[in-house]
């Protein structure tokens, strides 16, 4: 019965201790997320993107290799934010498209989070 008793208390302490480990690793991204959250806040009613706005709300952006389908061009940014990391929206998320004109011959659009491989 001791040894039973002994078992099941380690069994208890490995168990103790993940969920303190995975408890630490949920509160350190919700910090991570209220930081992002507070830079945001001040932007809020932003009209223009200023050098300073992109400094603080962006890690890096990542160009992806351009590739050409039916013969349009199409190249892929993942844009990584500070504390939060890339947003990913999966593809069932209904997104209407949002198109940004550029220079001439050149399109933006966004579009849900697709993974490349």
């Amino acid at each position: 019965m001791s040894k039973q008793y002994t078992e099941e208390q380690a069994e208890l302490a490995e168990k103790a201790l993940t969920i303190s480990s995975e408890l630490s690793k949920l509160e350190a991204k919700a910090s991570n997320i209220n930081s992002f959250l507070s830079i945001v806040r001040t932007y809020t009613r932003a009209k223009k993107l200023s050098e300073r706005m992109l400094n603080e709300l962006i890690e890096r952006i990542e160009v992806l290799r351009a590739e050409k389908i039916d013969g349009v061009t199409y190249q892929q940014l993942r844009i990584h934010y500070h504390f939060i990391g890339a947003i990913e929206i999966p593809k069932e998320l209904s997104i209407a498209e949002v198109i940004l004109p550029t220079r001439q011959g050149v399109e933006i659009k966004y579009s849900p989070y697709q993974k490349v491989a």
